[in-house]
């Protein structure tokens, strides 16, 4: 009955069942060359052997502790410590285990000896902090450790803890890892994934120190927020007092900070990010959340110390917004009229694109619920719902490539390309679609851009029902199937031109053209046929006419307002000729253009004439915007020609290949204004709707149509006025001008229905009227009555209550089980009270501080755990 290696576990093949989950994540984070410390395990088998002679002794103890009072479980519980502490451990076979710790870890070793208990550290339950750990264990308190940690599986808050988890209590088993002790100056806990807020944000906490100190709540600490997708970080710097330290003479004890020290972030940025790096890796390591315990020794080496899953976070259920490329589109807040149609728009577009694709009628029916939620709006802002869209993927592409070419069009950071299973039937269907596809490509396009000019024609055509709302309604929704039924075409020739376009980078690279992701960029640049690019180039023909006029000079030195009345003079009818045709054409483009609560420049030329006003005090001239334009071109074109001459076959394919990407990327321009010049028809339209509904005194001015849903506009147009009131429209108006004010990231991850909450800038953390903001550690919300406790006992009355203490411990368990929610002054995001709090699926809010003199027994509390705040209701 051996002590053993990582080494020698993995050569036994030993798995979690014999060594436990703690010591099997740390062999696999040692195989991965993290940097783990040195260790050694004392297996399930060993210890077993060891509690041999008194197993039947605790299995009859445990016997009916199942359903027995918590009373009963402590006096059990105390039963069982004294029988395992008093086990005596043959020297046979202590002494092969000094030896082996000797040579491991050198002759004056510390080591810290830790539970590896059966079952500990799952994906379902962390005993975290329940189970017993010594640190700076030397060579004479090797076996009372030990005995300690096996015990610590039997003492009261393990067995509670056991029976709140629905966990048998009898049978348990056990294994211990050994670890050499690191002399940390600084220690920390890290989640791959904030568990009390966006779940795509990673949260680290660090204080100063070894880790019992920041695990148990015993010190101050900082808190730090890495957002997966940006890497930008968010820090809480707080005022520390505390760390943790070990002398031989005090052992284990915690000691005042210098000045200098209590008011330093714990770590730089360099280390936040090499630690946001470490969480990313142990997350793959075990392919789903991780949760880490960290050290820094005085040279500033980075160790990790322990790696588990986290056990709240059902990777399978969760929903992933990200505002990649979309957020050009609909930057800031975005009213309601506006999401939901786009939300119907894409959800019509993309099942045209997967019948394109030969994707059944049957099969498109049973992804309704995924196509009909491709977009969220979140707090007013417009995200990708991107977990639908990687279900959408699979439906319609075949292949690892198709979906690099998308990723990288969309220019995601972080791919989430794990959600996707491509099956050998989907691959062939696909491929044989995109060969139709590619067959019919010219064909497709052309019949698009000749029914989006018919369509466009008959959508403008609503004069005739001005007035009547409800006719208003019929002509968008039967101009709006007509705009949208060809609309799959555009992603066909997005799909081809990003592959073409893909391949186009590759053959770049692959024939040592260039390195750079921008040279192909260059080769297509000025190359002429694209829409949007004329808009600009006409905005610049303008500036050169006026400044080539006196007459046009002086007036548009005039305010925007006087300009257009003094261009309807006879002197300038060719001037203002040419500029309408221009606003009939491009004049829907302009800054968040897909914003249907966003005027146009065709609606409103006063903003076009300002724009031309800036132009005329920049230094872009045509010519010289052209010939930069050329150069580029040119340039890439001669290394092009260097390297690739024209009688090589590899210059014959990349021309192939050039022609296709140009002729999809032009297109894509050109189809994007095509969809810009249609939601500017729809503005009109529901512009129309809402000065029918402020005659009748639905709305207070036309404007606030933006503020309904389209379900509720096609209720009031068509005659149900208790749809929406004035009194709704102002509530929105002030809910979205809080919105405003929120910082919201790039990508939010979250469980459920519930979105995750976000500060308003500038949030107040003390007590204000009542209300007292703290650290959200475990969500929910609830009202109770509050209960003070300063020492821990059994008979305290806490039934429904919220606790409330100074600080607590993972052996409060057994009151944590029976309350309705916890407050403690001290505590941090990652502490062990924290997990089990979360657990146990009870609100948590932690970091208020004298939170036990603010409240008294018996005070009515509110207690959200989802926001961090504690309201006073009746003292």
């Amino acid at each position: 009955m051996d002590i053993i290696s990582p080494h020698e576990a993995l050569a036994k093949g030993l798995d979690k069942a014999e060594i436990g989950g703690k010591a099997f994540h740390l062999i696999e984070v040692q195989q991965a060359d993290l940097p783990v410390p040195p260790f050694l395990l004392l297996p399930r088998r060993t210890l077993a052997f060891i509690l041999r002679p008194i197993r039947s002794e605790i299995e009859a103890i445990c016997k009916n502790l199942a359903q027995a009072p918590e009373a009963e479980i402590e006096r059990s519980a105390q039963q069982l410590q004294q029988l395992i502490l008093s086990i005596d451990i043959a020297p046979e076979i202590l002494s092969p285990w000094q030896k082996r710790c000797q040579k491991a870890f050198g002759a004056d070793y510390h080591v810290a000896v830790r539970s590896s208990g059966i079952g500990e550290d799952g994906a379902n339950v962390s005993f975290a902090g329940i189970h017993h750990t010594d640190l700076y264990v030397n060579e004479a308190g090797l076996t009372k450790s030990i005995l300690k940690s096996i015990a610590s599986a039997w003492d009261f808050p393990a067995l509670v803890y056991r029976k709140a988890k629905g966990l048998p209590l009898q049978n348990i088993q056990y294994a211990i890892v050994i670890q050499q002790m690191i002399p940390a100056v600084r220690s920390g806990i890290g989640f791959s994934m904030n568990l009390q807020g966006n779940l795509a944000d990673m949260l680290m906490v660090a204080g100063y120190g070894l880790g019992e100190g920041i695990v148990s709540d015993q010190v101050e600490t900082d808190s730090y927020i890495v957002n997966r997708q940006s890497q930008s970080v968010r820090r809480r710097i707080q005022q520390k007092e505390l760390q943790m330290v070990f002398s031989a003479n005090s052992g284990v004890q915690t000691q005042a900070l210098s000045e200098e020290r209590r008011h330093q972030s714990v770590l730089n940025d360099q280390e936040i990010l090499a630690l946001s790096d470490l969480l990313f890796q142990t997350e793959q390591l075990l392919q789903q959340p991780a949760d880490i315990e960290f050290s820094y020794d005085a040279k500033g080496k980075l160790y990790l110390l322990q790696m588990r899953p986290i056990s709240t976070i059902q990777t399978d259920q969760l929903h992933i917004l990200d505002n990649t490329n979309i957020v050009e589109s609909y930057p800031g807040v975005t009213l309601p009229l506006s999401f939901s149609f786009a939300l119907n728009a894409y959800e019509q577009v993309f099942k045209g694109a997967s019948r394109a694709f030969w994707v059944s009628d049957k099969k498109i029916s049973g992804y309704s619920e995924v196509l009909s939620n491709l977009l969220a709006h979140a707090y007013g802002r417009v995200y990708y719902r991107l977990d639908n869209w990687y279900r959408m993927m699979a439906l319609v592409y075949s292949s690892k490539s198709s979906l690099d070419a998308w990723e990288k069009a969309v220019g995601l950071l972080q791919t989430e390309r794990h959600k996707v299973q491509f099956s050998l039937r989907n691959k062939l269907k696909t491929l044989l679609s995109i060969i139709w596809l590619v067959v019919n490509y010219r064909a497709g396009n052309r019949r698009f851009f000749k029914l989006f000019a018919k369509n466009y024609r008959f959508m403008q055509d609503y004069e005739a029902h001005k007035g009547d709302a409800k006719a208003l309604w019929d002509h968008y929704e039967e101009a709006s199937q007509r705009l949208f039924k060809p609309w799959y075409l555009t992603l066909i020739n997005d799909f081809l031109a990003f592959k073409a376009f893909g391949w186009m980078q590759d053959l770049v690279k692959g024939f040592g053209v260039s390195a750079e992701e921008e040279f192909a960029n260059d080769l297509l640049c000025g190359m002429g046929g694209v829409d949007s690019e004329e808009a600009v180039l006409n905005v610049l023909r303008f500036k050169e006419q006026i400044l080539a006029s006196a007459s046009l000079n002086d007036l548009f030195q005039l305010p925007a307002e006087e300009v257009l009345v003094g261009l309807q003079k006879p002197a300038f009818t060719s001037f203002k000729k040419a500029l309408d045709t221009h606003l009939q054409r491009f004049g829907d483009r302009t800054l968040a253009e897909l914003k249907l609560e966003v005027p146009s420049m065709r609606a409103n030329p006063i903003l076009f004439i300002r724009l031309i006003q800036n132009q005329l005090k920049a230094n872009v001239r045509l010519a010289s915007f052209e010939e930069r334009q050329a150069q580029i071109r040119h340039r890439a074109s001669a290394r092009l020609m260097r390297k690739l001459p024209w009688r090589t076959p590899q210059r014959w394919l990349f021309q192939i290949v050039w022609k296709v990407a140009a002729y999809g990327l032009k297109n894509r321009e050109n189809m994007r204004l095509c969809r810009t010049r249609g939601y500017g028809a729809v503005k009109d339209i529901f512009l129309a709707i809402g000065d029918c509904l402020q005659k009748e005194d639905i709305l207070n001015q036309r404007e606030d149509v933006f503020y309904l849903s389209l379900a509720e506009l096609e209720a009031l147009s068509k005659g149900d006025k208790r749809s929406a009131q004035q009194a709704t429209i102002k509530n929105r108006q002030q809910e979205y001008a809080t919105y405003a004010n929120l910082d919201l990231p790039d990508r939010i991850i979250y469980e459920g229905e519930e979105l995750p909450h976000f500060e308003t800038k500038g949030t107040p953390i003390l007590a204000q009227e009542g209300l007292y903001r703290g650290m959200a550690v475990s969500k929910g919300s609830i009202e109770a009555e509050a209960i003070v406790v300063s020492e821990p006992a059994l008979d305290i009355p806490i039934q429904g209550k919220i606790l409330i203490s100074r600080m607590t411990d993972p052996g409060w368990v057994f009151l944590m089980t029976q309350a309705a929610g916890l407050i403690s002054e001290k505590g941090s995001l990652l502490s062990h009270t924290a997990i089990v709090g979360r657990e146990l699926g009870i609100p948590v809010v932690v970091g208020i501080p004298s939170a036990t003199q603010i409240f008294a027994n018996g005070d009515r509390l509110r207690l959200n755990g989802s926001e961090g705040t504690v309201e006073l209701l009746k003292s």
